[in-house]
């Protein structure tokens, strides 16, 4: 798949803009970290997968505490 995009001004900076598509397509999401490699007139950008991630830590998370939360409570005191 080849895309055209447009580097923009943001603030000071500058970014290219990923439509939600391509997000959904490549299984990213607003706030993912990605490693940038510059090889020649190339820009390769890579999905840094390390760990479970926020995301799924906090469904986690959220889980336990349904599930335990009140027992939890109660070891805590």
């Amino acid at each position: 798949m080849a895309l055209i995009k447009t580097i923009r001004k943001v603030g000071n900076g500058t970014a290219l803009p990923l439509d939600k598509s391509l997000l959904d397509l490549m299984g990213l999401h607003v706030g993912d970290q990605m490693m940038v490699v510059v090889d020649g007139p190339r820009l390769i950008l890579t999905p840094v997968r390390a760990g479970i991630g926020k995301r799924r830590a906090d469904k986690i998370m959220k889980e336990i505490r349904a599930e335990y939360g009140g027992a939890l409570t109660e070891l805590a005191k």
